[in-house]
């Protein structure tokens, strides 16, 4: 039986940046994926004959650039296209605000929502607040996570305190009423507090979210590898889809040496004399290493591939206990034709729309319904929605003239008032292309089909627990040294020699690879150190 330095538990993309970063320094790795395409949430698929497109995750606007640097992705194919415009949010009667980078352009297209004088300015009023925030935070991604009374003895000022309070503990539409009136800005910002997570608008500590950027651009600064950007967004179209980010990264991995194998599922760890020793696939083959990583969602690797002996009694439960409240689901739809956006005056502009992150968050108060709907195990009628066109940017990804578009559902519940998610999945699919079809009336005539994920396609196909994409919501009670649980922060397990990195661990942050980055690292220095548990 091989014994490896290093095994990697899944091929997502923060496993294949620890992976690449464990054989530069001379480490035998092996990465094992259960399903049979690397990437985890993170690939292209075939979702219908022909067609080719980002199936779970889409967005890639937070990758780390000195890991693309250090990986040399571009020498393994990987090219990204910018657009002109980061993001579109459509609204109930039509519009759409579309935050251009051009700072005059921006202004005159804020204005248009604009309800009073204080608009204009509130807009990079919230900005201004969460960037504020962020470096009185003084938390780099890069550091072992800190605890929460260590951060906020950093807010010294009766309005530092209260900053600080307003976003941990207040609600995101608190502080968005206290700097705008205009409800179509309101929700400019509100839908992106409340993606991924369980929570509404109104819900303490739903503004958390949108502190992540702000975090992520300092600690960025702090590594040097920080790019301006007044947004406090990063917009990147990898061609390909967002498989090919993932794809380039195990072609990296297997130039230094990296074993990947899919189509072997990891049933449990196996541990020896209380430490890491390998792994048992689910035929029963096992493979050995001092050292084991984890890429898949926290829960699932304490709970599932490891048992009650080698976690012990009380971490175990409370590993059982980790929240894992999935809201999402996936929508696919194959496009014979364009879809042409309601809010586009022009051509160009719509060419233009085709190829941004699009969202349908039309207010505070229906992004806080959808929350109590999902709260009572049902889904809106027109969910909240966020989707890419990875066709706008590569062509060739469909038939000609044709378009592949990939929905992220939003306030959907894994658990189910009523029902089964294998019973109403296709009317959820249904809702999602009536909801989207107000804002591209042409959406009936160019559609061509449908694939629905829910949240239990989600955990079978892609074993996203509840299918909650985080690993678990990413708010106050579950960040800094509570991520994944208090006693098991950061990247090292208290098993020795077993690792965890994805976004269930601390600082999350998504597609970045700074997980990856930080496991590889904590694994390369504690085997430098004398201590034998390490």
């Amino acid at each position: 039986m091989r014994s490896y330095d290093a095994i990697v538990i899944g091929t997502g993309h923060s496993g294949l940046v620890a992976a690449f970063y464990l054989a530069r320094a001379g480490w035998s790795v092996l990465m094992l994926e259960r399903r049979d395409l690397v990437g985890g949430t993170c690939v292209t698929e075939e979702i219908f004959a022909g067609y080719r497109g980002s199936s779970v995750a889409n967005a890639s606007h937070s990758l780390d650039p000195r890991i693309l640097r250090d990986m040399d992705l571009t020498r393994f194919g990987l090219r990204f296209r910018r657009p002109e415009l980061g993001s579109l949010t459509m609204f109930a009667d039509g519009r759409a605000l579309a935050p251009w980078p051009d700072r005059a352009k921006r202004r005159s297209e804020i204005a248009k929502f604009a309800r009073s004088e204080r608009d204009l300015d509130g807009f990079y009023g919230v900005l201004a607040f969460f960037r504020a925030v962020a470096q009185r935070m003084d938390v780099s991604f890069y550091d072992p996570p800190p605890s929460l009374p260590e951060v906020a003895a950093r807010f010294r000022t009766p309005a530092q305190q209260r900053a600080f309070e307003q976003v941990m503990f207040g609600s995101v539409a608190d502080i968005l009423e206290e700097h705008l009136d205009s409800p179509e800005l309101q929700a400019f910002f509100a839908g992106t507090a409340v993606a991924t997570n369980l929570v509404g608008p109104r819900t303490p500590g739903s503004a958390y979210l949108l502190l992540q950027r702000p975090l992520w651009e300092e600690s960025l600064r702090r590594a040097g590898s920080h790019e301006e950007n007044d947004l406090m967004m990063r917009n990147a179209a990898p061609l390909g889809g967002i498989g090919a980010i993932t794809g380039a990264m195990a072609e990296a991995c297997r130039a230094l040496g990296v074993e990947i194998r899919t189509g072997a599922e990891v049933a449990r760890i196996v541990c020896e004399r209380g430490r890491a020793a390998g792994v048992a696939l689910a035929d029963g083959t096992e493979f050995r290493a001092r050292r084991v990583l984890s890429n898949a969602s926290p829960k699932l690797t304490l709970t599932r591939l490891l048992g009650p002996a080698d976690l012990g009694d009380d971490l175990y439960r409370q590993a059982e206990a980790i929240p894992m409240k999935g809201s999402s689901a996936k929508v696919h739809l194959a496009l014979d034709g364009t879809a042409r956006f309601a809010a586009a005056t022009s051509d160009e502009e719509n060419l233009l729309f085709l190829g941004t992150n699009f969202r349908v968050a039309p207010s505070i108060e229906v992004l806080q319904q959808a929350y109590h709907e999902a709260v009572a195990g049902r889904w809106p009628e027109r969910p909240t929605i966020t989707g890419m066109i990875d066709s706008a940017h590569d062509p060739s990804l469909t038939p000609p003239g044709c378009h592949f578009v990939s929905i992220s559902v939003r306030g959907v519940p894994y658990h189910l008032a009523h029902g089964t998610w294998d019973e109403q999945k296709d009317d959820l699919g249904k809702a999602v292309i009536a909801t989207l079809e107000d804002h591209i009336p042409n959406l009936s005539q160019v559609l061509a089909d449908y694939h629905v994920y829910s949240p239990a396609d989600l955990e079978r196909e892609f074993a996203l627990p509840e299918g909650n994409g985080a690993h678990g919501d990413i708010v106050p009670g579950r960040i800094f040294d509570a991520r994944p649980m208090p006693g098991c922060a950061g990247q090292r397990t208290p098993v020795p020699g077993l690792y965890l990195c994805g976004v269930g661990t601390w600082p999350g942050n998504f597609m970045s690879g700074v997980t990856g980055y930080n496991a590889a690292t904590q694994m390369l220095a504690d085997a430098r150190s004398p201590d034998p548990a390490a």
